[in-house]
């Protein structure tokens, strides 16, 4: 984006690059392992925390709050994996889900510790990043840098192992891998990458509350997900940005813009199983073909 685009342009790309991040991480889990998470917001609010607590407690520099930030993420997402990833469907959603709340429930009460739902606000910003204009380009190398990192993931031997538990558990398992180990792995590293995007976006609003890890923020980009077709690398994204965008300029009109959402959700089932990517992505097979 031109340097001159205006503020609010900004802003609004940057918010879909962070939540496009969040939405890639959450589909390591759910396109690549087929497990649909309910409780995969908690990464990206424990993120969120991370960086505020580090920067307005402990007096650290924005660098290590956000280097922690993913980390501490991935100490929780391996805690919650360690005991959900033995679980598939719809018994793996609930428990996710289960997970998710709890958390959202110990940072909606502890008050002394988190402000409970008054949240963190006034989070200092380092002064090369205060304009929108630098942040912007840092969120989106980061972005860049986040993306390759996961399709190198996804496109690696382990990745490929996850795609095959997905489509038959069974026959990996008699085969003598660990599925239970592979599954693990995957889940913590995408709760690493949902940390990363729960950090930037603190940053970007100068707050963190703890509705950023209520369960419907995970049915949110869990539909994100659906919507740009998560058996394409780029369907979150898509996703992600549609839905944002929607959500921007409708809400402005009316406040019931969940009804335009619930339509898309309907049109989506019907006629876009795969997703507006996986769409498209036949139609052009169809053509080769």
């Amino acid at each position: 984006m031109p340097i001159w685009a205006p503020v609010m342009w900004k802003h609004l790309i940057t918010e879909i690059f962070i939540i496009a991040l969040f939405a890639m991480s959450l589909n390591m889990i759910l396109g690549r392992a087929g497990l649909p998470s309910f409780g995969h917001a908690c990464f990206y609010c424990i993120g969120g925390y991370t960086t505020a607590m580090f920067m307005m407690k402990l007096h650290l520099p924005f660098g290590i709050a956000m280097i922690a930030a993913p980390v501490v993420a991935a100490i929780f997402s391996a805690v919650i994996g360690y005991f959900s990833v033995r679980l598939t469907g719809i018994h793996f959603a609930i428990l996710t889900l289960g997970f998710g709340q709890l958390v959202w429930a110990i940072i909606h009460k502890w008050y002394s510790f988190t402000k409970g739902d008054d949240g963190i606000t006034g989070i200092p910003v380092p002064a090369a990043i205060q304009g929108i204009t630098p942040y912007y380009y840092l969120v989106f190398a980061i972005l860049i840098i986040c993306l390759i990192l996961i399709w190198m993931v996804q496109n690696s031997p382990f990745g490929t192992t996850l795609v095959a538990i997905r489509e038959n558990r069974d026959r990996v398992t008699f085969s003598g891998l660990k599925v239970w180990h592979h599954l693990w792995l995957n889940f913590i590293i995408a709760g690493f990458f949902a940390g990363i995007a729960g950090s930037l976006l603190a940053i970007l609003q100068r707050a963190v509350f703890p509705e950023f890890g209520y369960w419907t923020i995970s049915a949110g980009v869990l539909l994100m997900c659906i919507l740009g077709g998560v058996g394409v690398f780029i369907g979150p994204i898509v996703g992600a940005a549609i839905i944002t965008l929607l959500e921007h300029y409708i809400s402005v009109y009316t406040f019931y813009w969940q009804m335009v959402l619930g339509c898309l959700i309907i049109i989506l089932v019907t006629f876009l199983p795969g997703g507006i990517c996986g769409f498209i992505q036949d139609r052009l097979r169809g053509r080769k073909a």
